[in-house]
């Protein structure tokens, strides 16, 4: 963008003050005039402008200084008018040789304001990591758009957390100073964590991964050299390859749906159950749902899991349309509204359902939750040798090859729900 402005002929230079630096620079826009009332002419000159412009906001941040008119308006409009665009001193003292034997030879007989505009003002202060992580949810903001409140909270947190752990371990407060010893040290701190508390090596890499993603986003914008890909060389940790969630048999499942002590449970807490069992949804999916998502009346019901405004899918693949048998056609003709009291907090029915089924004895190890449900849809439609794309359609995963066509019909998706359905005598 060319941030120009005419008035009466004279060009300006005009921007507003994005949202990241207001906090140091309080003004609605930077606006100053580019003596030319040649278009061509202007077009260039702003573009030398926004480069010092944005230096500044940069250097703003790194000397952890608000902005001041003498500041802004007398040094970079020095440096402009001696044909230097202006950078902080460090940035400097890295010029090629040639360049800064320029800057230097044009200070012969120069105030001082004109060295600093030259030279730079004082060293830079670090950055920190504090005021970084601020910086971090305006640059990552796009990693949020559609999600709901919900979404983003449940976004938000776990890096919330591993920068927090991050800064306590290491008790680095500079982003600059971000060494390969500190990301060794957050290594060693979360071993000791998984040898002396039982904490899994996923739970580690997780922290892992949101610390290094959290540095490589605020190094760019920064224009530091972190050196990332050395920092956390060898970082991640070997994870346990065994199953987390094991999946009920059919028989389990039946025994639960048909058990006096469930049928006795919330309603809510009962129909997700269902439902899950029945369509091999996410929990989220399901108390996600419209009541338009919900077709009963169609000549083969069924429910359309899609994404909406500020309320994003897991992944693109999990848009699909699934046909209602067996248990999850009672579950939604009990329930043809959906669940409109948990739609904006999931977790709270999510752990409820959970906390209900552990109570009551209905987990038969530890290694199984609310969401072995999903696992046993999957290894039902397995064990009928239904089509990878089928598969990959009624779990909403991604299908392997390049689709082609519109995929199986619903009429199609119904056969092989009937397949399997848990009321089927032969499952």
């Amino acid at each position: 963008m060319t941030y120009l402005l005419c008035r009466n002929g004279n060009f300006h230079y005009n921007r507003a003050v994005p949202t990241i630096y207001r906090d140091l620079d309080p003004r609605k826009n930077v606006r100053f005039s580019l003596n030319t009332t040649n278009r061509k002419e202007a077009l260039r000159k702003a573009i030398m402008a926004d480069e010092q412009v944005e230096e500044y906001w940069r250097s703003l941040i790194s000397s952890s200084q608000k902005y001041e008119e003498a500041s802004f308006g007398k040094i970079v409009h020095t440096a402009r008018q001696m044909g230097f665009r202006y950078q902080p001193m460090s940035a400097v003292v890295n010029l090629p040789l040639p360049e800064l034997v320029d800057r230097i030879m044009a200070l012969q007989d120069g105030t001082a304001k004109q060295v600093e505009a030259a030279l730079g003002s004082k060293e830079e202060k670090g950055i920190l990591i504090s005021e970084a992580q601020e910086k971090y949810w305006e640059l990552a903001r796009h990693k949020t758009i559609d999600k709901s409140a919900n979404q983003i909270r449940k976004w938000r947190n776990p890096r919330i957390k591993a920068i927090k752990n991050f800064i306590t371990v290491t008790k680095i407060k500079e982003l600059q100073k971000v060494g390969r010893d500190h990301t060794l040290a957050f290594q060693d701190w979360w071993i000791d964590r998984i040898e002396n508390e039982g904490v899994k090596p996923s739970t580690a890499n997780k922290d892992f991964v949101h610390v290094k993603d959290f540095l490589n986003t605020v190094s760019k914008h920064f224009k530091l050299d972190l050196k990332l890909q050395y920092l956390f060389e060898g970082i991640l940790l070997k994870e346990d390859t065994e199953q987390t969630r094991l999946p009920f048999t059919s028989e389990q499942i039946i025994e639960i749906l048909e058990s006096d002590k469930f049928k006795e449970a919330d309603p809510d807490v009962r129909w997700l159950a269902t439902a899950m069992a029945g369509t091999g949804s996410r929990n989220t999916e399901i108390i996600g749902l419209l009541p338009e998502d919900i077709r009963l009346q169609n000549k083969v019901p069924h429910i359309a899991i899609i994404g909406r405004k500020g309320k994003k899918l897991k992944t693109v693949h999990s848009k699909r349309i699934i046909p209602l048998t067996g248990y999850a056609l009672e579950a939604f003709k009990a329930r043809p509204e959906g669940f409109p009291n948990h739609r904006e907090h999931p977790d709270l029915l999510t752990n409820k359902m959970n906390r209900f089924l552990r109570e009551n004895g209905f987990f038969p190890t530890e290694n199984h939750s609310a969401y072995s449900l999903r696992h046993s849809f999957q290894d039902r439609l397995s064990e009928v040798d239904a089509p990878d794309r089928v598969q990959a359609e009624l779990m909403g995963h991604r299908f392997p090859r390049e689709k082609y066509g519109n995929g199986p019909s619903l009429e199609k998706k119904l056969e092989w729900m009937e397949k399997i359905c848990l009321k089927n005598p032969t499952i």
